[in-house]
């Protein structure tokens, strides 16, 4: 089969019927998922974003709730550690978005990511909502914690990464970006321990765990890809390879 490419609403509608039908075979399915996905971040519809697209494998998925609400302070606690000199706009939509009655939907995704041939295993902390003037259109933020991996060792936090992605019609980048490399900041070291945490704690948790049929026909979500000797974050069926922090200003809260 072809590549499929979708350049109509009536195209996108369509596919998005058979999708839901789910009666095409899994070759046919996987491309269907692709031709919508291209579509979908074209148009920014949806949760899609494609830093976390190309290049990733998220092999672990987790839904957040009100129960959360120290994490998601945490988050807060480290941006603003971490980028004291923040402009005003994406500052304002932080605070909008985390701090408001209207509780954000969150996620956590666990992933191993290549860039530039480099190894990296990392987690996102993702906060989001629908856009208030468009329904099929998402605000989100991200704080991406990874840590480089060689020969099959995760070597620690060295590398944070942000996105502050308010809905905008205008033009497809970011409100506002950051990449900081070696962060220092006790409470990003506490996030990523705590994260890596659970991590563990919820691999099993049913609960916790964020699945959706149609990342079966996804690239960038599957199965862990790399041989891990020590990892900071979820290895099935091999406890001992889980890497230990150490001098971390850190207590085991997420049980």
């Amino acid at each position: 089969m072809t590549k499929i490419i979708l350049t109509t609403e009536q195209d996108y509608q369509t596919i998005q019927a058979e999708l839901n039908a789910g009666k095409k075979p899994s070759k046919t399915l996987r491309f269907m998922v692709q031709a919508l996905e291209n579509y979908r971040q074209a148009r920014k519809y949806g949760w899609s974003r494609p830093w976390n697209k190309y290049g990733v494998v998220n092999f672990q998925s987790f839904r957040l709730n009100d129960s959360d609400a120290e994490l998601r302070q945490l988050a807060v606690q480290v941006i603003m550690a971490e980028w004291p000199q923040l402009p005003d706009a994406p500052r304002h939509f932080i605070d909008e978005l985390l701090n408001s009655a209207t509780k954000p939907l969150g996620f956590i995704f666990f992933q191993e990511y290549t860039d530039n041939g480099q190894h990296f295993e990392g987690v996102v902390v993702s906060y989001g909502r629908i856009n208030k003037d468009s329904r099929r259109h998402r605000d989100r933020l991200d704080l991406i914690l990874e840590s480089p991996v060689s020969q099959g060792i995760s070597t620690g936090l060295a590398r944070l990464r942000i996105y502050v992605d308010p809905f905008n019609d205008e033009g497809k980048e970011p409100l506002w970006q950051g990449h900081i490399d070696k962060p220092i900041q006790p409470d990003t070291q506490r996030l990523f321990a705590y994260l890596a945490d659970l991590s563990w704690v919820w691999a099993e948790d049913k609960s916790r765990i964020w699945q959706h049929w149609i990342t079966d026909y996804i690239d960038y979500f599957g199965p862990r890809q790399w041989v891990m000797q020590k990892s900071y974050f979820y290895i099935p069926g091999n406890s001992a390879a889980r890497a230990v922090f150490a001098d971390t200003p850190y207590e085991n809260e997420a049980g």
